[in-house]
């Protein structure tokens, strides 16, 4: 019977790993997403932690609890050596202090990623903003330029409109300047 609750709470840590694993690599799997679906799944798979952690909390307690049980004495009423047990209890805690330090540093990594992922979001926002104002610097640039040409051939315009006016001008004045000396001197 005990060696079936080993057996059973063995095999619960390893598909708790197993289930860990997994979440890792849905993890993996939405960052190569868009923005829109990575945040939908993100909640998504922030769940799945959630309730993973709450069964290996569940899963360690359980774990404790026996381990305690088999420290104390098994169930035959065969009790352990004092010094077994305070040799026992002192390697647990140890273990405890290790596993809370491996903990603590991979909420810490976790922690890392997260900031990482946060600030390339930031950065690809920013390279869409530059590549928006970069687009609107040259549609001005070319509107500019088409407005140099026009101005160019206005300018242009207006040169040849003065110049065939200057043109006229001089005409109608070597006309008048023709009647007026025909006129005088045809009279005598």
């Amino acid at each position: 019977m005990a060696n079936k609750k080993k057996a059973g709470i063995v095999h619960v840590g390893d598909l708790l790993t197993q289930a860990t694993q997994l979440i890792q690599q849905m993890e993996l799997e939405v960052r190569s997403l868009d923005a829109a679906t990575r945040r939908e799944l993100s909640k998504k798979v922030d769940q799945y932690k959630k309730s993973l952690a709450s069964l290996s909390a569940d899963h360690k307690k359980i774990r404790e609890k026996e381990e305690r049980e088999g420290l104390f004495g098994d169930r035959d009423g065969n009790a352990a050596s004092a010094e077994h047990r305070s040799r026992m209890a002192a390697a647990t805690n140890k273990m405890k202090g290790t596993t809370d330090k491996l903990a603590a540093a991979r909420k810490e990594i976790a922690d890392t990623e997260e900031v990482a992922l946060a600030i390339g979001e930031e950065l690809g926002r920013n390279r869409e903003k530059i590549q928006a104002t970069h687009s609107k610097v040259k549609g001005v640039n070319e509107m500019a330029r088409r407005g140099g040409n026009i101005v160019g051939r206005m300018s242009a315009r207006d040169k040849r409109q003065r110049m065939a006016l200057s043109i006229a001008a001089g005409f109608i004045i070597i006309a008048i300047l023709l009647l007026i000396y025909f006129g005088i001197f045809k009279k005598k």
